[in-house]
């Protein structure tokens, strides 16, 4: 039966372990760096390895929401009695990154979060979401930033992170997969975003693109009809229900690297095979346990392994 093969972009085609990941350590250090005591913290302050953890735990829709979870969780080791971040003092927080073994993992354990940072994660870029605007500037850079919100950056002015992104997935295995088979995306990327690495490596052989816009507009839809706030973000399968509704009467598979993603494939309605992505994971042992108990029918340790998909 023909198939309808759904990839997640993050850690699925694309690595971003020098992107996303590398700006969330960058925008908590920048966001936190000028507060009382910001000078003693270190840079990088976590590892990857840890902050894989935090995303595998899920509930995150994106990597916004990760950043902004991290900076509250690094926050519960900080004074923040002041209303105004620059009066935090982070000198605690400064002895407990350097003192502690994987810090990161160490306050996931705990379980605990601060809400100083709520007032800095209100609103959009240049509105007052000052850790959204300056995960954007990182990431995209100052031409991209720009081009994308018609204001200047202020809080970061190097060339951005998306310029290190490469492929995990090369053309010729998705050539492959394409022959007899429709490609799709399911991403929490802005579309634009989700548009980027594809156009600029060639990878035209996906029929439709599932992203963070498709998803908020939906949202915006049902508060309209209902007057009710959803989620379609992961782990809701609203983007592959959406896509198999697409493309009815094949055979549905969904691969994704954390348990949001397995647990999306598994709850929607049309039945998809959800396939665990390991080959990206800091720590395998780690995600083959966190994908296999979210529902994983089977994982990829190679990207080579996604042939078997056909």
């Amino acid at each position: 039966m023909k198939k309808l093969i759904v990839f997640d972009m993050d850690g699925v085609l694309v690595d971003v372990s020098c992107s996303y990941r590398d700006v969330t350590r960058k925008a908590a250090y920048i966001f936190l760096k000028d507060c009382h005591g910001g000078e003693l913290l270190p840079e990088p302050m976590f590892g990857f390895d840890e902050l894989a953890e935090v995303k595998q735990r899920g509930g995150l829709n994106n990597d916004w929401d990760m950043t902004y979870h991290v900076i509250s969780m690094l926050l519960t080791m900080a004074d923040t009695d002041s209303a105004e971040r620059e009066n935090w003092d982070v000198t605690g927080l400064a002895s407990f990154l350097k003192d502690t073994p994987r810090p990161l993992a160490a306050l996931l354990k705990k379980g605990k979060l601060s809400d100083a940072a709520v007032r800095y994660y209100s609103g959009d870029v240049g509105s007052g979401n000052v850790i959204k605007q300056i995960f954007q500037e990182i990431y995209l850079g100052q031409e991209l930033f720009r081009k994308t919100y018609s204001i200047d950056a202020s809080y970061f002015k190097c060339p951005g992170y998306i310029l290190k992104e490469k492929l995990f997935v090369n053309a010729d295995i998705l050539k492959a997969l394409a022959e007899d088979n429709i490609l799709a995306v399911a991403t929490g990327r802005p579309r634009d975003e989700a548009l980027y690495p594809l156009e600029k490596n060639g990878l035209d052989m996906f029929s439709c693109i599932m992203s963070l816009d498709e998803c908020a507009e939906a949202e915006r839809l049902e508060l309209e009809r209902t007057g009710k706030k959803v989620s379609f973000a992961k782990p809701s399968p609203f983007m592959l229900d959406t896509l198999a509704e697409k493309y009815p009467g094949l055979e549905y598979i969904y691969a994704g690297d954390v348990g949001d993603d397995m647990i999306a494939a598994k709850s929607s309605r049309y039945g998809y095979k959800a396939v665990g992505i390991v080959y990206s994971a800091p720590d395998r042992n780690i995600s083959r346990d966190s994908l296999l108990k979210c529902g994983a029918d089977i994982l990829a340790e190679d990207p080579e392994e996604l042939l078997d998909l056909r």
